[in-house]
């Protein structure tokens, strides 16, 4: 049987708030798509969750320092445009290393 001597099987106490699909789709998308941040609308779609979801989530991660919102000028209207920060990229990369360890065990507790 894996230990948690051998195999990190547990997140700290602040990364398992992360553990939300919302949470951490949004750091994988903001991820992926690098410098060039993300609409809230474009979040929303891709997600294809409601409002009364996403925001909440999209509000925890700004306060948890995860991601920054910038209003910018988007095709000359003034829009939300979300973007992922060194904490979040650090988190994301965090959890993406724990699901491969979790991923490549044998046995998973």
């Amino acid at each position: 049987m894996a230990t948690t001597n051998n195999l990190k099987y547990y997140l700290d106490k602040k990364l398992r708030r992360l553990i939300l699909y919302a949470r951490i789709a949004t750091l994988a998308m903001l991820h992926y798509y690098g410098g060039n941040g993300m609409l809230y609308q474009d979040i929303k779609f891709a997600l294809r969750i409601e409002d009364g979801a996403l925001i909440p989530n999209l509000n925890w991660l700004k306060d948890h320092g995860y991601i920054e919102a910038k209003e910018e000028k988007v095709e000359g209207k003034s829009a939300t445009v979300y973007y992922i920060t060194d904490a979040g990229e650090r988190a994301f990369n965090e959890i993406k290393a724990w699901l491969n360890t979790l991923l490549d065990s044998e046995k998973v507790i």
